[in-house]
């Protein structure tokens, strides 16, 4: 596990790892997003909320190198993203399980990919699937699943592979209440331990606040950085209990007036 004081001391001072410069998505006639100018520091814990269609998802795919920009560019640890970002993991709204694999087999892909050792490779995946909540679900297949359960083996499957910024595009849609609270508490615990940088894209204002350092929020269409907050709420957050801080309720209203979705 990397040292998560070193992250942390890292992302206090200027050292970005994400930067988006002056960076615009168009497809074909369509001005989805920018320009947008936005960095995103080693270590931290972003959230990016907004209306749909304003480019949130977008911003993901450039880091991931999947979709370039139409201008501007993206740089990762100082370089131009053109091309797949090996370094990123990417936890999208879609369920991808492979149907033929067993679970276990599913989290198991990307660490066979890697060529991992086969004793390093058990020890991630049951790390992973306990994580989660999947632990005695190792050999059932994904059509004997719930979609929150498939969910989770996307989650356990990022989590196995261990990289170093994990980019989530509203991961936790699919989960009942209770147990999305039980993912922001473990989502929360995976981040102090690994000092990892996310960015994570939601809808959800309060799952936004509960787990972010800052908060960004989109314009509508096409989309820009409309306003910027620093989460200052203490860290080793109780899912629950945090909600009934006063400073709590007001990022709520500061979040919801800045949306401007009526």
């Amino acid at each position: 596990m990397a040292n998560p004081d070193a992250a942390r001391t890292a992302a206090q001072g200027s050292d970005m790892l994400i930067e988006f410069n002056e960076v615009v998505a168009r497809f074909g006639s369509l001005h989805a997003m920018g320009p947008t100018t936005l960095s995103v520091r080693r270590g931290e814990f972003l959230a990016i909320v907004g209306p749909s269609g304003c480019g949130k998802s977008t911003l993901l795919n450039m880091v991931a190198g999947t979709l370039n920009p139409s201008s501007g560019s993206v740089l990762y640890n100082g370089k131009k993203v053109d091309g797949p970002n090996s370094d990123v993991g990417y936890i999208t709204q879609k369920n991808y399980c492979v149907p033929w694999r067993t679970v276990e087999g599913n989290v198991r892909m990307p660490l066979e990919l890697r060529g991992m050792a086969r004793g390093e490779m058990d020890e991630r995946v049951r790390f992973a699937l306990a994580q989660v909540g999947l632990t005695g679900f190792e050999k059932a297949y994904p059509k004997q699943l719930s979609g929150g359960m498939l969910q989770r083996v996307m989650i356990a499957r990022t989590l196995a592979y261990g990289p170093h910024v994990y980019l989530m595009d509203e991961p936790f849609g699919s989960l009942d209440a209770q147990l999305r609270m039980r993912m922001h508490a473990k989502l929360l615990d995976l981040w102090q331990q690994t000092g990892a940088t996310f960015v994570f894209v939601t809808h959800d204002l309060q799952e936004a606040i509960t787990l972010a350092d800052r908060v960004v929020v989109m314009s509508r269409r096409p989309g820009r950085p409309k306003l910027i907050v620093d989460i200052d709420l203490p860290r080793g957050r109780d899912v629950v209990d945090i909600q009934a801080d006063p400073a709590f309720g007001a990022y709520v209203k500061q979040l919801w007036h800045a949306l401007d979705l009526h």
